[in-house]
């Protein structure tokens, strides 16, 4: 799939400080949904476990169907809060999180469900919520028991050609920096070696590989980052959600 990234709905600002480009992290607004639902499918589309999970669909099938979830996904995101979906570079790179469990939850999906059966996806749909069902609920809680709030990063994808900038850093700075001071923990699902290793660049922790397919082609390795407690702790800032007609950061 080709990827069209355009800059006509996002204002992309650079500070300049020693010839050096500092990444703003921005919210990602409604009118740039579609185009950061394409960056998290292209970074997406060689990810072993949804490939097992989607093996039965042919590969426009599989990249619209993931197009279609992770834009429901962000629109859901930003709806609670306008910080739970973010974006650098004019979406280059975008990632998921929140406090609220409930929002990686299949339930929250229910639109792109109903869109996925009316294509006849059904197997994709049956092989995702599969996936979800043991890795997001029973894993997570019994992992994160003694930590009832904690934060949890969903998704994080960075179009391949812009990877190894600095993009995939920045977004998850912006989350850690909220965390320590809040004083949360953070949850992530790492789904190949590569994540594993770049989340355990950020202090991030394997809690063991969890195998998700008889034949051992997709697995997950949960991973939590304890916060590094600064100062007191303060409450989770995070803006209000947007209206579902603003178009505006």
């Amino acid at each position: 799939m080709s990827v069209l990234i355009t800059e006509k709905h996002i204002s992309r600002k650079l500070t300049v400080n020693l010839d050096q480009h500092q990444i703003n992290v921005r919210p990602i607004i409604k009118g740039a949904i579609d185009e950061a639902s394409h960056t998290l499918t292209d970074a997406y589309v060689s990810n072993k476990s949804l490939e097992w999970s989607a093996r039965n669909l042919d590969q426009f099938k599989r990249d619209d169907f993931l197009k279609n979830l992770f834009k429901n996904m962000m629109n859901v995101a930003s709806l609670q809060s306008r910080d739970f979906a973010v974006q650098v570079e004019g979406c280059k790179g975008v990632l998921i999180w929140s406090n609220r469990s409930q929002l990686f939850s299949w339930s929250q999906t229910i639109n792109t469900f109903k869109y996925a059966r009316l294509l006849g996806w059904t197997a994709a749909l049956k092989a995702f919520i599969k996936l979800n069902a043991v890795s997001a609920d029973k894993i997570r809680r019994k992992i994160m028991a003694d930590h009832p709030k904690h934060i949890i990063i969903g998704f994080i994808g960075i179009l391949p050609q812009e990877q190894n900038k600095g993009l995939g850093t920045a977004l998850v700075e912006y989350v850690l920096d909220k965390a320590d001071e809040c004083h949360y923990p953070v949850y992530v699902e790492a789904t190949d070696y590569q994540a594993v290793k770049f989340f355990e660049r950020f202090g991030f922790v394997s809690q063991g590989q969890i195998v998700l397919s008889k034949d051992q082609m997709a697995t997950m390795t949960p991973m939590v980052r304890l916060p590094i407690a600064m100062d007191e702790p303060k409450s989770l800032q995070v803006r209000p959600g947007r209206r579902d007609s603003d178009k505006s950061c």
